[in-house]
């Protein structure tokens, strides 16, 4: 009887520890500007409505490195007489392997290797991935969602996983079942606004298949918008796209024609991806056949793939407007067929998204309990959250005791209810600086200098001098931010880059040489130092250091600082392979 628990053994790099240091401001951007000017108006306005400046109140996932080791993995699986479904609740959710008919459709790379491509940081290759809140990779991409099982009237059992999204304020679900003797695994998404507020809604459904230089992806469009990392957005044709000969990274977001009742894509000869109408984007992404494009793919564990995914919207760049009290259900397949009409399936998902759970299988995060407290309907039988963790821990003192323990952040909360409450509560430098996080992720720069000044009056900190230096782009305050915790390789990292934006070069190499040496060998620490020795006038010194060789950990998906520093640095030398990370031609 399925679903079934398993393990699976993974060569992967652990997550590793969370950075507690805020997210406060530029980790969206995108690495070009966007030009809308060959899209219709109404993706343009979608481009421009509910982006958001930072992921706070996540923290990021950056304390991961490049050491794998076979490692034990919890999986579900499902699995009928013609399909084997593999998912991975501890990460994300992730279906991480869909076996029809003895294939296997979907990719997994050698290693499980985080890198710099998520929301928080944090992304892994492989797999049918869920994402929601905002474009990115999700950020539950490396967390556990809570999962548990249903059985509906029928019998049949269902893996339901489920959370609570802090960004948008939302519980979405994921319900997955495979029918006797079906050649595609069905997957009901619900997506549920508990609150009165209308709040921006962005979903894509991501799937990584083989790619050969013979493999085609196909779509019910004859056009697409392409995307390049050139940051222009142009309409092209679409007909038969063949991933494996492109010269550079780009995304084929196809123009769906409305009429199409139950969008599709696939990739011929292997994983169909269809589903109800709700979700009618449907897209093709590839890494392109330069050495930089190759160099991604090996980055992210080896293996040549490509992504075939669907969304809500046309395009990724969009947000659709969820209303409040809203909840928007669809249904999607994943086989190597079309599936026949899935409205029965959205009609059976629709009946049973609401049946309790029963058997549970994990928890995930203790937010949604913690929020439930403050708006009650969040949690529901059907996706319950009934305890909270040591994240919420400070915040729940808050609501019980009407005071914030003193003692290091470690989480941090958003909304006007906890405002209050922390402002009712009594004063002191961490209830200050809070207050200052909240305001400043929010924009509000004056508010956040007034409540950062206060955290400072009341004692010195780490994290109110690094705050208040992220706020003024002052170096200075960034430098004493790290004197005071001297072995957070993050707080160096953001210390010797406002040096170098100040004009500091001489200053910034000498901060290299006086930090710890478990920091100085951080690769974004070696980065600053070339970049620092080539401001200065030391261009011998940073062609030794990029000679040298050193990995950067959490490079960002269309960073290209190491070709650019190794041409400024070796200008007579050929770019090595292990610097170029380029997503188009040189």
């Amino acid at each position: 009887m399925t679903p079934r628990r398993d393990s699976l053994t993974l060569r992967m790099s652990g997550v590793g520890p969370t950075n507690p240091l805020p997210p406060l401001a530029g980790l969206l951007d995108p690495p070009y500007r966007l030009d809308f000017s060959d899209v219709p108006p109404h993706i343009a306005a979608g481009a421009a409505y509910g982006g958001v400046r930072t992921v706070f109140p996540y923290l990021l996932q950056d304390g991961y490195r490049r050491v794998p080791r076979p490692s034990t993995v919890d999986a579900v699986v499902l699995e009928n007489s013609r399909v084997r479904a593999t998912f991975l609740p501890g990460l994300g959710g992730r279906l991480w392997s869909l076996v029809a008919d003895g294939r296997e459709l979907l990719f997994q790379p050698e290693v499980l290797q985080p890198a710099n491509l998520g929301l928080r940081g944090a992304w892994f290759a492989g797999g049918v991935e869920w994402n929601i809140g905002t474009r990115g990779h999700c950020p539950f991409t490396c967390d556990p969602l809570h999962t548990a099982v249903v059985t509906r009237p029928d019998g049949t059992r269902v893996l339901r996983m489920w959370e609570y999204e802090r960004m948008r304020g939302v519980v979405f679900q994921v319900d997955a079942w495979l029918p006797p003797d079906s050649p595609v695994l069905l997957v009901g998404v619900r997506i549920r606004n508990p609150r009165a507020e209308t709040v921006p809604m962005y979903w894509w459904s991501n799937a990584a298949v083989p790619q050969t230089p013979d493999t085609v992806v196909r779509a019910p469009a004859d056009t697409a918008f392409l995307a390049s990392y050139t940051g222009r957005v142009e309409r092209v044709p679409a007909r038969d796209l063949a991933p494996g000969r492109e010269a550079k990274a780009v995304d084929y977001f196809y123009e769906v024609p409305d009429e199409v009742a139950q969008p599709w894509v696939e990739s011929v000869g292997g994983l169909v991806q269809a589903s109800t109408g709700r979700l009618r984007g449907r897209k093709l992404f590839c890494w392109g056949e330069t050495v930089g494009g190759r160099h991604w793919r090996e980055w992210l564990g080896g293996g040549a793939y490509c992504e075939i995914q669907a969304g809500l919207a046309t395009t990724q760049y969009e947000h659709l407007p969820l209303p409040g009290g809203a909840r928007w259900t669809w249904v999607e397949s994943y086989g190597p067929v079309r599936p026949g009409d899935l409205g029965g399936a959205l009609a059976a998902f629709e009946e049973t998204a609401d049946l309790p759970v029963g058997e549970v299988v994990q928890s995930g995060s203790g937010w949604g309990a913690l929020e439930d407290r403050v708006s009650p309907g969040i949690s529901t039988p059907a996706t319950p959250f009934t305890a909270t963790g040591p994240e919420q821990a400070p915040w729940v003192a808050l609501l019980d005791a009407g005071s914030l323990p003193v003692g290091d952040p470690g989480s941090y909360v958003v909304g006007e209810h906890w405002r209050k409450l922390l402002e009712s509560s009594p004063q002191n430098w961490a209830t200050a600086y809070h207050l200052g996080v909240m305001a400043h992720a929010e924009g509000d720069v004056e508010a956040a200098r007034v409540h950062y000044l206060a955290s400072l009056a009341h004692r010195d900190t780490s994290w109110a001098l690094r705050a208040l230096g992220v706020l003024d782009g002052s170096a200075d305050l960034l430098v004493a931010a790290h004197a005071a915790d001297p072995y957070r390789w993050q707080l160096a990292v953001e210390a010797v880059s406002a040096l170098l934006s100040s004009g500091r070069a001489a200053e910034a190499l000498a901060f290299v040489d006086a930090v710890p040496e478990s920091v100085r060998s951080h690769g974004r620490i070696r980065l600053a130092e070339v970049r620092a020795a080539l401001a200065a006038g030391a261009r011998d010194r940073a062609a030794a250091v990029l000679r040298a060789g050193f990995d950067v950990d959490d490079l960002r998906e269309g960073e290209v600082s190491l070709d650019a520093l190794w041409r400024e640095a070796c200008p007579d030398e050929p770019l090595p392979a292990r610097y170029d990370f380029r997503m188009k031609p040189a």
